[in-house]
């Protein structure tokens, strides 16, 4: 028995140390390569080893040259089992401000190992909340929104695109 504890006890620190000593900076500048290509570019950031998360402040998205939105906190927790990715205090272009609000407080991403080919999110700001599932193995979208009153006043055009649900909220479904 003792001996099945010190196993389990050594893999565990083994793995804990493994994602300590990871280079998350080294794969953040790594992804961001990759982005480059779709003509998605991350400006202005400060990238923060947190030991077990990456943090990113401050951060500026550009796509094709336009810039889309401002970020004040990206948090990246990878445990392998679970991970989250949570982004706080973005505010979106002002060319996306006649179809939506522009503020959103959180969004926050999860994945786990126990339903593996599902990301699951939930947003919440001026425009409500939402929450979204995407199926990866599906290729499907799934998103429901509980509109907030500024949505429901000033963004009607943007909600006639989404179906209506009984609870009063909306979703919209695509398949890509």
């Amino acid at each position: 028995m003792v001996k099945i504890a010190k196993l389990f006890g050594y893999t565990l620190f083994f793995i804990l140390a493994l994602m300590y000593f990871t280079p998350k900076v080294a794969l953040y500048y790594f992804a961001e390569m990759q982005l480059k290509p779709m003509s998605v570019i991350i400006n202005d950031e400060k990238v923060i080893d947190n030991g077990f998360s990456l943090s990113i402040k401050d951060s500026t998205i550009t796509f094709k040259a336009i810039e889309s939105a401002k970020i004040q906190t990206i948090d990246l927790v990878f445990f392998g089992l679970y991970n989250k990715v949570k982004i706080e205090g973005v505010t979106l272009a002002s060319t996306a401000a006649s179809l939506v609000p522009t503020k959103v407080q959180s969004i926050e991403l999860s994945y786990h190992i126990f339903n593996p080919f599902n990301v699951s999110a939930i947003a919440v700001g001026d425009f409500g909340e939402a929450q979204a599932q995407v199926s990866i193995l599906d290729k499907a979208l799934q998103v429901d929104l509980q509109p907030s009153k500024l949505m429901n006043k000033e963004y009607r055009a943007t909600l006639k695109n989404l179906k209506k649900t009984k609870d009063g909220g909306y979703e919209y479904a695509k398949n890509f």
